[in-house]
């Protein structure tokens, strides 16, 4: 029986009133979500606060920290090499040293903001800047050089010097004035040798393709070998995950849950939640011969836009689906497994 393990970043979320005190999830009129909780085992993992954490320590077992910058340079294919420093760059808005993360940048900004990374990137000359922007204003940048700053990371508001940027200061100031207020600003950096001695300690790695639009997940994958392919969102995740199963177990990654968190319209991610759903049905005669899992990796806020540390649900279906359980698939209780043992209890047969 073929395996598909589906995570669903940042799905969880808080009680929220207009939907009587439940979540999104819990709110969502989701037959297929349901389905497999209804007619398999339901549970609760440890939640983590970022995606590429969540998987390094689902997929091996144990508990790696890498930095974001590194595992979205491996799933970028840009250089890190053991001289090189790579960051993860987030759009945002400065006033008075106050950072505000931008997860509402219109495609018109997102293009004017492209433009000034070209105009701006020669202010960085000196450190050999590889940088390539992706969905959402978001991007990658990786330099020469050893020294790592410690810089506020999203999705929480922070304080910000100018000092603090270091020699990012100048190309910052520069892309915010291009853009008339967006600046892009480097977190989450880390030295490509890190992850080069963590790969050495790493023995086993499941044998699934992996699927996503995001960068840290297929730098997860193409950082442990595991083979990856990089889809537009999650309607053609979902059907490339229905062709992959003829012939690998898949690992589907749906990042438009958390994006949607961070913009803080709780009917607005509810509604996604149904068209994933939706989506799931159309395939869902294949779907329904497989092994099919639900992850969550952690809690997205839709009200504040923050991530939430928390026990995450789980649900695993064996493909006997016979619709006699009255389960569903939200934030609930059930017996917890640690994250490092949970694949061994999704992959069971």
């Amino acid at each position: 029986m073929r395996k598909l393990i589906i995570l669903l970043d940042g799905a969880a979320d808080e009680r929220i009133s207009i939907f009587n005190n439940r979540t999104p999830l819990e709110a969502a009129n989701k037959e297929f979500m349901d389905g497999v909780a209804r007619d398999g085992k339901v549970g609760t993992t440890d939640g983590k606060d970022y995606t590429h954490t969540f998987l390094l320590e689902l997929l091996t077992g144990k508990p790696y920290e890498i930095p974001r910058g590194v595992i979205e340079a491996y799933g970028l294919e840009l250089p890190i090499g053991e001289d090189r420093v790579a960051y993860r760059m987030t759009p945002a808005k400065i006033h008075d040293h106050h950072v505000d993360w931008y997860y509402n940048i219109t495609c018109d900004e997102e293009m004017f903001l492209q433009r000034a990374i070209i105009k701006n990137r020669s202010k960085l000359a000196s450190m050999d800047p590889k940088i390539l922007a992706y969905s959402g204003g978001k991007g990658v940048l990786t330099v020469k050089g050893n020294e790592i700053l410690d810089l506020p990371k999203p999705p929480g508001p922070a304080k910000l010097n100018g000092d603090d940027l270091g020699p990012f200061e100048v190309f910052a100031r520069g892309v915010r004035e291009s853009t008339g207020g967006i600046a892009l600003l480097p977190w989450g950096g880390g030295l490509g040798k890190v992850a080069v001695d963590v790969r050495r300690e790493i023995t086993k790695v499941p044998d699934l393709a992996v699927i996503s639009k995001s960068p840290s997940a297929l730098g997860v994958g193409k950082f442990l070998g595991m083979q990856t392919k990089r889809v537009q969102g999650f309607k053609e995740g979902i059907k490339v995950a229905n062709q992959m199963l003829d012939k690998d177990d898949v690992f589907l990654h749906i990042e438009e849950t958390d994006d949607i968190s961070h913009k803080c319209n709780p009917k607005n991610k509810l509604k996604l939640i149904e068209e994933i759903d939706r989506e799931l049905v159309r395939y869902g005669k294949r779907f329904r011969e497989c092994q099919i899992a639900l992850l969550i990796d952690h809690g997205a806020s839709s009200l504040t836009g923050e991530h939430m540390r928390m026990k995450v649900p789980f649900a695993v279906c064996g493909g006997r689906w016979k619709g006699e359980g009255r389960e569903s698939f939200h934030e609930n209780g059930g017996e917890h497994f640690s994250l490092g043992t949970l694949l061994d209890t999704i992959l069971e047969d």
